[in-house]
């Protein structure tokens, strides 16, 4: 019961406090508001005023400044704005200042005063052409006639350019026996035949013709020359394209006097003999003398 009792009285106690400092705060801000409207409505800040009333009659002054000076011209009067300008108005119209709707007529002028200044095009191009018929009469009238010497220089030169002829050859046409003289080593594919530097039998898939060093040596057919070369064996040589397959070729020889795709005639000279290789020294100077038919060789000596 005592606690029941000691409960209610701190209750009681608690609500008293706070009722109290209610009605103490209630106090202190109803004297502040007395206090403040008691002071006058300007406050002094380091000797200086802030006046607003004035503040908001000067910015209406200058919004009826304002309307006053953008009220529209009603008369008609045209407005002096050259008066404004730093630079003569004609300074606009120039080429490096164009503005829209101000310089437009005055670059339409400076294009007539141009244009009237450039000389007339048509006076210049009324100017009578020459007739190409006419030209080409005096053309012909000033060509030189040709002269006997042009005549046989032109021939000469057409003489001179090769022209690509088709060869034939036949084995009953024969041919002509390049140099005089023996025969050395016989053509010999069926069996072997002697060489007596090298002593010893082989196949010889041509013939060696004895010949002094020195020697013409002359086309057996008509051919075009299609290799000139050397080697160990049979030294400088002479390939020839007889046609339908036929080639001959000529070793041993020194002196070379045809070029490479030229045309020889039957008995024209080559070439002449040289001195042996070490390949036949022991039979002596010859000319070494090749037939072929589609690359299967033949024996020359028999178609002499």
């Amino acid at each position: 019961m005592r606690r029941n009792n000691n409960r209610r009285d701190n209750a009681k106690k608690e609500r008293i406090v706070m009722l109290a400092s209610s009605a103490f705060v209630l106090a202190a801000l109803t004297m502040t508001g007395i206090y403040m409207k008691s002071r006058d409505v300007e406050s002094e800040d380091n000797g200086y005023t802030i006046d607003f009333t004035a503040l908001e009659e000067s910015v209406d002054d200058k919004y009826q400044e304002i309307a006053q000076n953008t009220e529209p011209n009603l008369t008609n009067e045209p407005e002096m704005l050259e008066d404004d300008l730093d630079y003569p108005p004609m300074e606009v119209g120039s080429g490096l200042v164009e503005i829209p709707g101000l310089t437009d007529n005055l670059m339409e002028e400076a294009d007539l005063a141009h244009a009237e200044q450039l000389p007339d095009i048509s006076e210049m191009t009324e100017q009578p052409a020459v007739e190409p018929i006419e030209e080409m009469e005096t053309a012909q009238e000033e060509e030189p006639e040709e002269t006997p010497e042009a005549a046989e220089h032109e021939e000469a030169s057409s003489q001179d350019v090769v022209v690509d002829r088709v060869l034939h050859f036949s084995e009953t046409n024969g041919l002509l026996k390049p140099v005089s003289g023996d025969t050395v080593i016989p053509y010999s594919m069926d069996r072997s035949t002697y060489f007596s530097t090298l002593d010893q039998y082989k196949y010889n898939d041509a013939v060696m013709i004895g010949a002094e060093e020195g020697a013409v040596v002359s086309a057996c057919a008509e051919g075009r020359v299609i290799n000139i070369f050397e080697n160990e064996e049979i030294g400088h040589a002479v390939t020839m394209d007889l046609g339908d397959g036929y080639l001959i070729t000529y070793g041993q020889l020194n002196g070379i006097n045809v070029t490479l795709n030229s045309y020889v005639a039957p008995g024209d000279a080559i070439a002449s003999v040289a001195a042996p290789t070490k390949y036949y020294s022991r039979e002596g100077s010859n000319l070494y003398l090749q037939l072929t038919k589609d690359g299967v060789p033949l024996n020359p000596e028999s178609l002499f």
